[in-house]
């Protein structure tokens, strides 16, 4: 962390204590739970990438006040530094939680309704060319080496890109992007009754309808048919023919582009990770 950054951060929090450390080793944030000598907690975020920067301060301008306490809220921001100060939220990460089943049902219902809030948070776009502009960003992925691939997969996701490109334009709705259980933090009021909060929208923009639903698909509704119906529920429809479409394509893509990449980075979990959504795509045709 630069000394600017540093200095940023005291400007905007004053006097407070770091509690914990919560980035994510290899990304380009660094965010820390905070405290002030009063008890206020707060999340203090430094983002070394503009753009997700950009990203994630827009959202919190414009579309978690619609989520209320399930989300973030700004306190205040030092575009310069790239530092964004917010609320902290209670509760532990959905993916650490130990919950029954009824209560993993009923946290992927809230969540679905949360997703169905910021998804009407913004007027609905267009993206004239939302399947070449994906398509082009996913073959750059897999041009040069592509260790784990192996060549029939690599095929298989070639095809699906090719499939993308072919889209005609898409309406488009604000996107989280990176809805999974990591960024999903479940608590309880005094009642016992959970309830959930979703965070980190550093990816979040403007996002073909439909494609929100790939992420969280892909790490755990299409193993678990249960928390499926229970989000979908919550979110008040299913996906249409034409989403489960772009689902399916963009998650190949993605898969295949993870595997080679989070490679290449020596992330080998997430490389891993996308392999093996790779593969279950495959197993599936």
């Amino acid at each position: 962390m630069t000394s600017s950054v540093s200095e940023a951060i005291a400007r905007l929090t004053g006097p407070a204590e770091v509690v914990t450390d919560l980035s994510w080793p290899g990304t380009t944030a660094t965010v820390r739970l905070l405290r002030r000598s009063g008890g206020q907690r707060l999340i203090v975020k430094a983002n070394s990438s503009p753009a997700c920067f950009i990203r994630e301060l827009h959202a919190l301008r414009t579309w978690t006040p619609a989520l209320g306490e399930s989300a973030p809220q700004l306190i205040d921001a030092d575009e310069d530094a790239r530092v964004l100060l917010m609320t902290a939220l209670p509760g532990t990460r959905l993916d650490l939680a130990v919950l029954t089943t009824a209560q993993e049902q009923d946290a992927y219902r809230q969540t679905g309704r949360l997703l169905r809030r910021l998804h009407e948070a913004g007027p609905q776009q267009t993206i004239a060319d939302f399947g070449r502009q994906r398509a082009a960003y996913l073959r750059a992925q897999l041009t040069g080496p592509t260790h784990p691939l192996a060549p029939y997969e690599l095929d298989f996701a070639l095809a699906a890109i090719d499939q993308l490109e072919s889209l005609p334009p898409q309406r488009s709705q604000p996107s989280h992007l990176d809805l999974t259980a990591r960024n999903l933090l479940v608590d309880a009021d005094e009642r016992g009754r959970l309830r959930i909060a979703v965070i980190d929208f550093e990816t979040s923009r403007y996002e073909a309808i439909g494609r929100d639903f790939l992420r969280i698909t892909q790490r755990t509704l299409r193993t678990r048919s249960d928390l499926a119906a229970a989000f979908y529920d919550g979110y008040g429809r299913q996906p249409t023919e034409e989403e489960q479409r772009l689902i399916r394509w963009c998650g190949v893509g993605d898969a295949a582009a993870i595997a080679v990449s989070a490679a290449a980075a020596g992330h080998d979990d997430f490389s891993r990770e996308g392999h093996a959504a790779l593969r279950a795509a495959l197993a599936a045709t």
